[in-house]
């Protein structure tokens, strides 16, 4: 919790001054601070500028959120009626706090292992769509279901939770992808709660945050909520998650 400012270290308030300075503040300027009422304004003006800095700049109201799911269910096919978009309409929580934090939704098709395969690709279908052949890039290797590898079929996708709780739903979700940034490695803090296909819809339903992925200001995002086997490249191990990138979004990779 933040201390009074009289409470600030001399060197700190030394180094304060310096900052001011080098801003342009003047005598005249710390006269109008230490005018009645004056320094309340300066600190409001202050915590205004930082939650401005706080504010994620890809916010989306429920609208237009509604319009990139209808524009999606009509162009992919799929099943949502009218009712889901009624309801969702009426359940909309509010836009969460944070710069990276987003409103979204879980759209999951089918039960099962099948659903799983069958909701991981439709997200991925509307991602290329949305990206187009220029802006999407697919590992040969990042498969859905079984698969044959040296003649067997080889499961290669799954649910860190288990596909056994994959049942078809259409709801909305909130997500900070800052969550967990710090950490010693992504498998020390991956859990049943880690975003797998959730994280698919705000990739296409988000697609200026997608490009704009730096690694600098803006981090990449994991998919740690999925499992994916390659047995060409391992020994049938289930390494973590599927991972994203501004100009090819889904590589094998994360940050």
């Amino acid at each position: 919790m933040a201390s009074p400012i009289t409470k600030i270290a001399h060197d700190q308030l030394n180094s304060t001054l310096r900052c001011l300075g080098r801003a342009g503040c003047t005598t005249d300027h710390a006269a109008w601070m230490r005018g009645r009422g004056n320094a309340a304004l300066l600190v409001r003006f202050i915590d205004q500028q930082r939650g401005h800095s706080e504010k994620n700049p890809y916010e989306m109201t429920v609208d237009d959120q509604l319009t990139a799911l209808r524009r999606a269910n009509d162009e992919e096919g799929w099943e949502n009626t009218e009712e889901d978009f009624t309801r969702l309409a009426a359940t909309a929580p509010a836009w969460p706090q944070g710069k990276h934090a987003y409103r979204s939704l879980r759209i999951r098709f089918g039960e099962g292992d099948e659903g799983v395969a069958k909701t991981f690709e439709r997200h991925v279908a509307r991602m290329k769509s949305v990206f187009g052949k220029s802006g999407f890039w697919r590992w040969e290797h990042l498969h859905s279901g079984k698969v044959e590898y040296k003649g067997e079929p080889v499961e290669r996708l799954r649910l860190l939770n288990g596909n056994d709780t994959h049942k078809p739903v259409t709801e909305w979700v909130v997500a900070d992808l800052d969550t967990h940034r710090k950490r010693d490695s992504i498998t020390a803090v991956r859990d049943k709660y880690s975003l797998a296909d959730e994280l698919l819809v705000i990739a296409w339903m988000f697609p200026d945050m997608i490009r704009a992925i730096d690694y600098d200001k803006l981090p990449g995002v994991f998919a740690a909520g999925y499992e994916v086997n390659v047995p060409e490249y391992g020994d049938g191990a289930w390494p973590s998650g599927v991972g994203s990138r501004s100009s090819d979004p889904w590589r094998s990779r994360g940050s």
